[in-house]
């Protein structure tokens, strides 16, 4: 009996935003499904890949604590230019 194991399907996900630490790199992608998802080039991310938890470093923290900083300072700076 032959078993035969199907291919990952080729996603092709939007990056979203790129950020860049002295060591790191996350990227914060939206896939075909309108999901977010968060990924590292460090050690401890890749290893996490085979559990059923959500994947997450420090990285990855620090990036979305930043992302959440500009998308909070754009909106307010946004809102003030048009009260103008």
């Amino acid at each position: 009996m032959a078993i035969r194991f199907r291919r990952p399907r080729e996603t092709h996900n939007e990056v979203l935003g790129t950020y860049s630490f002295p060591s790191r790199t996350v990227q914060v992608l939206k896939t075909q499904d309108d999901r977010i998802r968060w990924t590292c080039d460090c050690d401890k991310f890749r290893r996490q890949g085979r559990q059923r938890e959500p994947l997450w470093c420090k990285h990855i923290a620090k990036a979305a604590a930043r992302r959440s900083l500009e998308r909070l300072t754009r909106r307010v700076s946004v809102g003030r230019g048009l009260e103008r």
